[in-house]
């Protein structure tokens, strides 16, 4: 079996803790949301300072079954591509009945006004 390399341990963690601030957004729980986030932002980091934001596998998250995911990986990958992260964002806020959904839109008014630092 393939050892996977230090990137893609932490793309995978970025997956996992993306995935559990989604549902806790989803779910009211703005504890475990809180939480998971601060633990996103370190990883997000690391996977930053590894250059790694343009690796397959980074992109590859664009695309996952989370919501949680997709849009923190969109919101992340508007540096690489921001036509390919607004079509992901987009298509996020237009999810009926989602908490995520209006951080989607408020991702993309943000990027659109220049306040996003990423």
């Amino acid at each position: 079996m393939k050892k996977k390399n230090s990137h893609e341990n932490l793309i995978l963690e970025y997956a996992y803790l993306s995935d559990l601030y989604g549902d806790a957004i989803e779910t009211g729980n703005h504890k475990k949301a809180n939480k998971a986030y601060d633990e996103l932002m370190a990883v997000y980091q690391q996977i930053k300072a590894q250059g790694a934001l343009t690796s397959d596998a980074f992109h590859e998250l664009l695309s996952a079954p989370s919501m949680g995911t997709r849009l923190w990986a969109a919101t992340h990958y508007l540096v690489i591509s921001h036509e390919e992260s607004k079509k992901v964002l987009t298509a996020l806020g237009e999810v009926s009945n989602s908490l995520l959904a209006v951080s989607a839109k408020m991702t993309l008014d943000e990027w659109k006004k220049g306040n996003l630092i990423l």
